[in-house]
């Protein structure tokens, strides 16, 4: 709801600054619709930002149950020969604090 709603307050802040700014009498012609239709677009655009879930990415390795209290789920590195990293393990559990 936060992106959304800042997304329409930049939308607003945008199109306040079009209108306020000294135009031909032919531009001026066309300001409304472009006011009215950057409104719309952010706020449909808002509305699909929101509408994703937030948090992470959930794979099937992660619904495993945990060991203890702090533990969680992650994908350690993998480097090549010169210390890059190329890709994730499979998923790991990591318990801060256990030896």
């Amino acid at each position: 709801m936060k992106k959304a709603l800042t997304l329409l307050l930049a939308t607003a802040a945008v199109a306040a600054t079009i209108a306020s700014t000294p135009n031909e009498a032919y531009a001026q012609r066309w300001l409304g619709p472009a006011i009215v239709g950057g409104i719309i677009g952010g706020a449909v655009m808002g509305a699909i930002v929101a509408s994703r879930p937030p948090g992470y990415v959930v794979y099937p390795g992660y619904a495993q149950p945990l060991y203890g209290p702090g533990c969680y789920w992650t994908g350690q590195p993998v480097y090549d020969a010169y210390g890059r990293v190329v890709s994730y393990s499979r998923p790991v559990q990591v318990c801060p604090g256990y030896r």
